[in-house]
C-alpha cells in the first residue's frame, strides 16, 4: 500500500528531497529531447523543462508562485518552435500545482491553481496547434490540484486522530488513577473490617482478664494499657479509612456500560477514524462486573488500532446469545495514519486477560487472514432469577 507523501517535513528533508526531484525532472527533459525521433528538435528545447526542474528545487518554500512560474514555462515551448510541454515538464507542473494545493490554505491553494490553469489554457488557445491543447492542460492541472486538495485533507484528518489518540492515553490514565484509588479504599476497608474485629474481641479478652485478677494490680496496669492502646488501633484504623474514602470521593460518575457503547465510540467517529457498531441479539442484564469488563476491552482494543494500526477502519460487533455475551473488535489493517508502534504501552494484552478472567470470561487475540487483528471477549450472562411462586401470588 503506498503511503501519503508526508508534505510537511522538516526543513533539512525539503533540501533534500526538492533539488533531487528538481534535477531529476531537468535530466529527464533533456534525454526527453535528445531521443526524440519524431520531431527531433534541437537540444535548446529543453529549455523549459530544465527551467521547471529549476523551479521545482528551488520554489518550494513558495508554493503560490512556484505553480504560476510552472505554467509560465509553456510560453519558452511556444516560443521555440516546438508544440508544447514534454512528459518530464509536464509532470514538474503538475507536482508545482499539487503541491500548493496540499500545503496552502484552500483558498490560495485553489487561487494557485486557477492562475496556472489560466496561464497553460490561454496559452494553449493563442499558440496551441489545437483546442485539445488546452483542454489537455486543464485536465492536468485541475487533476493536480484534486491530488494536492486529497493530500491536505488526510494531513488535517490526521492530526485529528493523533489529539484524539492523545486524549484516549489520557482518559485511560485517569481510569487508572481512579481504579487504584478504588482499589485502595476496598483494601483499606477490608483490612480495617478483618483486623478491628480481631482487635476489638483482644480488647474484650483482655478485659475479662483485668476482672478476673482483682488481687493483681501490676497485671492490670499492664491489661488496661493494652486495652487502651487497642482502642486507640481501632480508632487509628477508621481514620485512615475515612481519610482513603474522602480522597477517592467526587462527582459520581456512571460505570461504563455496553448499553451506552455508541457513546464511547462517537468520539472516535468525531475524530475521522470509521468506527462500526453492530449489535445483534436480545440484550440482557449483566452484572456490574462483566458490563464494565466488556467496555474496557473494547476501549483498550480500539486504543491499539489507533497506536499500532493506524486508526484503520474498525467494526465493533455486541453478539447476545442465550447464557452468553460476546464483544468483538476487528481492524481492516489498513492504516489511516501513520502507526507509532514505539508509543507508551505494551500491557494491554495483559490487562485485558486479567480483567476478563476475573469477569468469568476468555479472550482470543490475534492476527486476521487477509490483514487485520481481531479482539474477541465471551462473559457468561448469568440467567434472571426465578421468583417463588408464593411471592406471586402474595
Amino acid at each position: 500500500m503506498l503511503a501519503v507523501p508526508r508534505w510537511t517535513s522538516s526543513p533539512s528533508a525539503r533540501r533534500l528531497v526538492w533539488p533531487a526531484l528538481g534535477a531529476l525532472l531537468a535530466v529527464l527533459s533533456g534525454v526527453e529531447t535528445a531521443i526524440d525521433e519524431t520531431f527531433r528538435f534541437p537540444l535548446v528545447t529543453a529549455l523549459p523543462g530544465v527551467a521547471v526542474g529549476a523551479v521545482v528545487a528551488l520554489g518550494a518554500r513558495w508554493p503560490e508562485a512556484a505553480a504560476v512560474a510552472g505554467a509560465l514555462s509553456v510560453l519558452g515551448n511556444y516560443a521555440l518552435g516546438t508544440p508544447g510541454p514534454g512528459g518530464a515538464q509536464l509532470i514538474g507542473m503538475a507536482v508545482l500545482v499539487g503541491h500548493a494545493a496540499a500545503v496552502l490554505p484552500v483558498r490560495r491553494g485553489l487561487r494557485a491553481a486557477v492562475s496556472a490553469t489560466l496561464v497553460v489554457v490561454v496559452a494553449g488557445l493563442v499558440f496551441g496547434p489545437s483546442t485539445w491543447e488546452s483542454v489537455f492542460y486543464l485536465v492536468v492541472t485541475g487533476t493536480a490540484w484534486g491530488v494536492g486538495l486529497l493530500v491536505r485533507r488526510s494531513r488535517e484528518r490526521a492530526r485529528e486522530l493523533q489529539v484524539l489518540a492523545a486524549r484516549l492515553a489520557e482518559q485511560q490514565e485517569a481510569v487508572a488513577g481512579a481504579a487504584v484509588v478504588a482499589e485502595r479504599a476496598r483494601i483499606a476497608r477490608e483490612v480495617h473490617d478483618s483486623v478491628a474485629h480481631a482487635v476489638s474481641v483482644m480488647v474484650l479478652q483482655m478485659g475479662g482478664l483485668r476482672r478476673l485478677l482483682p488481687d493483681h494490680p501490676e497485671a492490670q496496669d499492664v491489661l488496661l494499657g493494652l486495652e487502651r492502646l487497642g482502642r486507640e488501633s481501632v480508632d487509628e484504623m477508621r481514620r485512615v479509612v475515612g481519610i482513603l474514602r474522602e480522597s477517592g470521593a467526587g462527582d459520581p460518575v456512571p460505570q461504563p456500560s455496553l448499553s451506552r457503547l455508541d457513546a464511547v465510540l462517537a468520539e472516535l467517529r468525531a475524530g475521522g477514524m470509521p468506527v462500526e457498531l453492530v449489535v445483534t441479539g436480545e440484550p440482557a442484564e449483566l452484572p456490574q462486573l462483566v458490563d464494565v469488563a466488556a467496555v474496557r476491552v473494547v476501549q483498550e482494543a480500539l486504543s491499539n488500532v489507533v497506536r499500532h494500526a493506524g486508526a484503520a477502519a474498525t467494526r465493533v460487533e455486541v453478539a447476545w446469545t442465550p447464557g452468553r455475551v460476546t464483544v468483538t473488535v476487528t481492524d481492516d489493517g489498513r492504516p489511516r495514519v501513520e502507526p507509532t508502534p514505539h508509543a507508551p504501552g505494551g500491557h494491554g494484552q495483559l490487562h485485558m486477560r486479567e480483567r476478563v478472567a476475573v469477569a468469568g470470561g476468555d479472550l482470543d487475540v490475534g492476527p486476521v487472514r487477509g490483514g487485520g487483528y481481531r479482539v474477541r471477549a465471551g462473559f457468561p450472562v448469568p440467567a434472571p432469577a426465578a421468583v417463588p411462586p408464593a411471592a406471586v401470588g402474595a
